[in-house]
């Protein structure tokens, strides 16, 4: 069931996401045609400003989430409410604290940008983004709920559906419009639309559950909750070091316009680990489940080749990242809308390193892991801040990408494998090491293996970018199998995928489908 589990919520986020992405992608695009960039400078810069905001969140989803795991497993429904109805006060009040800061913030957020905009309007359009993430909230325990009990698909179908319908209602603004604000506003809308389908699905789903039970969580289960609670919160600022204030810093020491092509190449990024992100969220229920049911040995064996699948995705990302990101966004967005090859190699060093610790943050997710390692999380936030500052004085963009991979290596590189090898398997660090350093040789020697073929042809435009693609897509999986093909992990994958498709063919017999 774990298993079947897994492969529904993994086949229907990835193909959910293939949608939202390609919805996302046209509608940056006209987005980027008709507001400029200096628009997608602003959008950029208060999205993750509202993703500070966003920090007093906690990271209480995934707490509540991990506390889930054992009662549904035991159907143990009473103590199921009485979590989701906690989930739910919690962020109600969560809610009125963001709206309070992002009030309050909105008097001095225009003060930064240099370029001639009204700050009323700014200020205006900042509180559109505060309204959306509080909008994020609502049902956000119903959620959880999906989440946990391992059907995060009832989650993302109906995110899909109402991203889709979202998408098409932001381009006709934007073509018939071209206001900023109704855009935003649209967003808001179907966001709440969103919330109010799950929360009728979660009814229906769920009528056993009482999310306004009286009943008060014990003290001992909430300490130990605030505990994570407390931990998230670190992780969460460096979280946020890491992957947000960089466009702050680029807006405030390069320009608008370069913080606006950053946000264009991070959106390709996030995109890219928002796929694996998505498959690894597939599992980490089921894999929650995984540790609280069988052997030490059984679920280290399950964690390597998680791993492998890690190295297969991260490596086939990096290298189509930085051969086909350059004709990608000269189409996309136009040819003067591109980074030197430089800043290209920064991007593409920067998405690897945080791509291939997604097995291994799943692994402390499902175990519940925050608190060893949370002053480490403050430490690595303040090393990543202090190197971008220092760094982006001498070299731009490619400084700010620099210090993000050197703080990752300094601090979460060492700290999170020992964390998970000690506590959660009782193995030895050498083989994630050893196995670390081969897959990411390997992801340097088929990036540039790639790249010496496409410098080969010399195309341009879509026939330069579908050469590239097809190069990207065959040297680096081809040579993964020739290189892996007799190891247990490529081994258990096959064997994985027969079972799979067998289950499939014996289901459709059943039916009476040939």
């Amino acid at each position: 069931m774990r298993t079947k589990n897994s492969i529904i919520n993994i086949g229907v986020s990835c193909t959910s996401y293939v949608f939202i992405m390609i919805g996302s992608f046209i509608t940056r695009s006209l987005f980027s045609s008709i507001l400029g960039l200096e628009i997608i400078g602003i959008e950029g810069t208060y999205q993750n400003i509202v993703s500070a905001l966003a920090i007093v969140e906690l990271g209480l989803g995934v707490g509540i989430v991990y506390k889930l795991y054992k009662p549904i497993a035991d159907e143990n429904w009473d103590k199921v409410s009485v979590i989701l109805c906690f989930l739910k006060k919690a962020y109600l009040l969560i809610a009125l604290t963001v709206f309070s800061l992002g009030l309050i913030i909105s008097f001095f957020v225009g003060a930064p940008i240099k370029e001639d905009f009204s700050k009323t309007w700014l200020s205006f359009i900042f509180l559109l983004y505060v309204l959306d993430v509080i909008s994020s909230y609502l049902f956000s325990h119903k959620r959880a709920m999906f989440i946990a009990d391992q059907k995060n698909y009832i989650n993302n179908i109906i995110h899909t559906v109402i991203q889709v319908a979202m998408f098409v209602t932001q381009i006709c603004i934007l073509v018939f419009s071209k206001s900023f604000e109704l855009y935003l506003i649209c967003k808001i809308i179907f966001r709440l639309a969103e919330n109010i389908i799950i929360s009728y699905y979660f009814e229906k789903r769920y009528p056993f559950i009482n999310t306004k039970t009286s009943e008060k969580m014990p003290s001992i289960e909430k300490k130990d909750l605030f505990n994570n609670i407390k931990a998230m919160l670190l992780h969460k600022i460096a979280g946020f070091s890491l992957t947000s204030t960089s466009s702050l810093i680029i807006m405030y020491f390069v320009n608008l316009r370069e913080s606006g092509m950053y946000s264009n190449y991070m959106l390709i990024v996030t995109a890219l680990i928002s796929v694996s992100n998505e498959f690894f969220n597939g599992i980490v229920a089921s894999f929650g489940n995984l540790l609280n049911t069988e052997s030490k040995e059984k679920v280290y064996s399950n964690f390597n080749v998680l791993y492998f699948i890690n190295f297969l995705i991260y490596s086939f990302f990096t290298v189509s990242f930085f051969n086909m990101v350059t004709p990608f966004v000269s189409i996309w967005t136009g040819e003067n809308t591109t980074f030197p090859i430089l800043i290209s190699i920064s991007i593409a060093g920067y998405l690897y390193m945080y791509g291939i610790r997604q097995s291994l943050l799943m692994v402390k997710v499902g175990a519940g892991i925050y608190n060893p390692d949370k002053y480490f999380a403050v430490l690595e936030a303040i090393v990543t801040l202090v190197l971008s500052l220092i760094l982006v004085r001498k070299m731009g963009v490619a400084g700010v990408m620099l210090g993000n991979m050197i703080s990752m290596f300094l601090i979460p590189f060492w700290t999170q494998p020992y964390l998970v090898y000690k506590i959660v398997f009782n193995q030895k660090l050498k083989d994630y090491y050893f196995k670390y350093f081969i897959y990411a040789l390997l992801t340097i020697v088929y990036t540039f293996l790639v790249y010496s073929i496409c410098s080969i042809h010399g195309k341009n435009g879509i026939l330069g970018l579908i050469l590239n693609a097809i190069a990207c897509l065959l040297v680096p999986n081809i040579l993964n199998i020739i290189i892996f093909y007799r190891t247990d992990e490529f081994k258990r994958i096959l064997d994985a995928a027969k079972n799979f498709g067998n289950k499939l063919k014996n289901n459709f017999r059943k039916e009476g489908i040939n």
